[in-house]
């Protein structure tokens, strides 16, 4: 017996498996070829533990993404309305609250809209939450939502954004620890 022989048929098992690497395959079956004892202890290797011929070379076939990824847009962009449709709801509820006996909940609420005021609007919450609070403040005011004068919608405004900013540094801070890298 060669010494060839020897390496292929300590190297049988996993060819019979299709464990070898392409390399290997191909000299293992340059060497099947070419020696007759070789190949019959493959075939009888393969009658004698049920292993089955070596499938066909598998190609990479690449998975079409397309279709999970127009889903995913398209849940996180509902994800998104519903967030900001939220951020609007908490931020004209708190103001409704002003003056009345439920006024201690906007310290619960304001936060909760800057938390999600930075699941919409990531790092721009920073800027675009205090706009949009002053904003609807100042829409519930002027529609008669409450009964309060501009300085004091203006200071009530003042008092909430400073809570969403809380919120927003609250969310900013749990996304910064459960990162993952």
């Amino acid at each position: 017996m060669k010494k060839e022989c020897n390496i292929v048929r300590d190297l049988l098992p996993l060819y019979a498996e299709n464990m070898v690497s392409a390399e290997s395959s191909e000299l293992i079956e340059g060497h099947l070829a070419e020696c007759d004892s070789c190949r019959t202890e493959l075939e009888k290797m393969r009658e004698e533990y049920a292993v089955p011929a070596p499938l066909a070379k598998k190609e990479d076939k690449k998975i079409n993404t397309d279709p999970f990824k127009r889903v995913m847009k398209r849940m996180n962009r509902q994800f998104s309305n519903l967030a900001y449709a939220l951020v609007i709801f908490f931020i004209f509820l708190g103001f409704s609250w002003t003056g009345g006996e439920n006024l201690m909940f906007n310290s619960l609420i304001m936060p909760i809209v800057g938390v999600f005021g930075y699941v919409v609007f990531g790092w721009r919450a920073i800027y675009k939450m205090p706009v949009l609070v002053f904003l609807i403040d100042i829409l519930a005011a002027l529609f008669g939502i409450v009964e309060l004068d501009i300085l004091a919608t203006l200071i009530w405004s003042l008092i909430y954004i400073a809570f969403v900013f809380a919120g927003i540094a609250i969310a900013y801070l749990l996304h910064f620890s459960l990162k993952k890298e």
